[in-house]
């Protein structure tokens, strides 16, 4: 199944991304700058971490909703969340 999401110009050309790549380049992104913010410790305001973790949550709910189980697997590989991970960011949206 190939859901298309999104279309984005590069160089004058239509790049069609499906659901799965939109999410694993968001998530990626996600992850990699709630790494940075935690590196710069005390230097970040709590409220910068919550909002990334629950930004990360809400794709973890959407991937859940349009991939497949192993359109999902491969997500979180891809990623580097395993099952724990995943939970724990799905969390902060659900308080």
């Amino acid at each position: 199944m190939s859901v298309r999401l999104i279309e984005e110009k590069e160089q004058g050309e239509k790049k069609t991304m499906t659901v799965y790549e939109r999410l694993q380049k968001r998530i990626e992104e996600d992850v990699q700058a709630l790494q940075t913010l935690r590196k710069r410790g005390w230097l970040v305001w709590p409220m910068d971490l919550l909002v990334k973790e629950e930004d990360v949550g809400r794709c973890c709910f959407l991937a859940e909703e349009w991939l497949t189980g192993e359109q999902l697997r491969e997500l979180k590989k891809r990623v580097g969340l395993d099952d724990r991970q995943w939970r724990k960011y799905k969390t902060r949206i659900s308080k």
